[in-house]
This record gives C-alpha cells, structure tokens and sequence, in this order.
C-alpha cells in the first residue's frame, strides 16, 4: 500500500513542556504527567511537527485544584503574539458546564467562570495566574497561537525572555 500523501500533516505524539520550558517528545508511549492533578502543556501542533505550520496549539487536562502562574512553573508574562484560551467541560450531557470554577488574570484584572469558555489575549498583554477551584471533574484546556511560530514568554514591561 502506498504511503499517505498526508500523513506528514498527522502529529500522533505531543512535546511536553518541561520545567526549564525546553520542549521534548517523550520517548516513551506514556506521557508524562507534570502532578496529580496536571499534565501540563504539550505541544500538539507546531512547525516543529509540520514544516508548512505558521501556528502553534497547546493542549492539557486539569483534573483538581491547583494555580498555574504563580512562579512555581510560569509567571504572569506577556507575547508579542495573539492567544486564544480555551476551557472545556468533559460532561456530554452538559458541556457549557465546566466542571470548575477558574480565576484567570489578563491585563490586571480577574475574570472568574464556571462555564466552558475562551479568553482572547491580544499581543502584548500580561496574562496569569489561573487559580482552578472546585474541580469536580477533568476539563480540557486548549491554547492557540495562531500568528507565531516560536512561542516565547516575556516579564511584564519587557522585551526579554522570561527564562
């Protein structure tokens, strides 16, 4: 059988972010969860798995309480790029309901929901913490960049990169 004209657009296998914010596919089946309650980010979706990409979409499962954006992995940092954030309910018999309540910080100000939902960041606007409370069930988070091709963090005010 003929190989797949397409297959080379199929990325079957996420890079994770690891803490020093390098990104690595693992090389075993398994991927690796960053607690017990995140896996964290993984990359599904970049130039680094399809050449013609112009875009890059990140994706994890949530499934307790916990803060991303405290300085404990990431701190509040902006782009010179758009993102699109994206919090999705896992229950198919009610799938506006998110199954948590999140708090998530964007240009100073706290948005707090409990519905399935997306927040637009424009380029340049300092975004973090999230705080997730009350997680009753897993929920999917989805990230989207889709002007950039290197995704880079940058301190509040700055032009260098957050390390």
């Amino acid at each position: 059988m003929p190989a797949s004209k397409y297959e080379k657009y199929v990325v079957r296998k996420p890079a994770i972010i690891k803490a020093d914010y390098t990104e690595e596919v693992p090389k075993t089946e398994k991927i690796p969860r960053r607690n017990e309650v995140d896996t964290g980010p993984m990359i599904i979706f970049s130039k680094d798995f399809v050449n013609e990409a112009n875009s890059i979409i990140e994706y994890g499962i949530v499934s307790g309480d916990m803060t991303i954006g405290d300085g404990s992995f990431v701190n509040p940092h902006q782009h010179d790029y758009e993102e699109i954030f994206l919090f999705l309910g896992t229950d198919p018999k009610d799938p506006r309901d998110l199954g948590a309540e999140v708090e998530f910080w964007i240009g100073g100000e706290k948005i707090v929901f409990t519905t399935s939902s997306s927040i637009y960041v424009p380029p340049g606007t300092v975004h973090f913490p999230q705080t997730w409370r009350n997680v009753r069930r897993p929920v999917m988070t989805v990230v989207v960049m889709p002007s950039t091709v290197k995704k880079v963090l940058k301190a509040p005010g700055s032009r260098r990169k957050v390390k």
